[in-house]
């Protein structure tokens, strides 16, 4: 008479739980990359580079901070998130996807993304400590 060994008892899925961590590690980042954009809609003066010239342009209504970006840009995406967060009046032109946003871009020799335009401040690339300067000497931040 032959007994069939009797199976041991299965221990939980560790596929199943490093499936789920793997689903979760995706939806955050999701999160992380998702932005909610701000486009210019029209062509708006770049702050500080108006010049002293004769009918130089109204700088009314501007927003504080002008950005040239890419979708692409982890570091757009992160002055971005800033920009919201500090409730600082900005635009900013893709410049790849945008007509305008091109043409600034040439018009400034633009190398790399983000550029940031801030009063007479020129950023090129972001991090919180070079922003917030500027922003304080222009009060760009608002009270909500």
């Amino acid at each position: 008479m032959t007994t069939k060994a009797s199976k041991p008892a299965r221990k939980p899925l560790p596929g199943l739980a490093i499936f789920a961590a793997v689903i979760l590690l995706i939806i955050v980042q999701a999160q992380r990359m998702s932005v909610e954009h701000t486009y210019c809609e029209d062509k708006v003066p770049v702050p500080g580079q108006q010049g002293n010239k004769a009918g130089s342009l109204n700088m009314e209504g501007a927003p504080d901070v002008l950005m040239l970006g890419a979708a692409w840009c982890p570091a757009c995406k992160d002055a971005i998130r800033f920009l919201d967060k500090n409730n600082i009046n900005y635009c900013e032109y893709d410049m790849e996807t945008n007509a305008i946003g091109a043409r600034l871009y040439k018009e400034v020799n633009g190398r790399g993304v983000p550029i940031l335009f801030i009063g007479q401040h020129r950023i090129h690339g972001f991090s919180e400590a070079t922003v917030t300067r500027p922003c304080r000497t222009r009060d760009c931040y608002r009270k909500t």
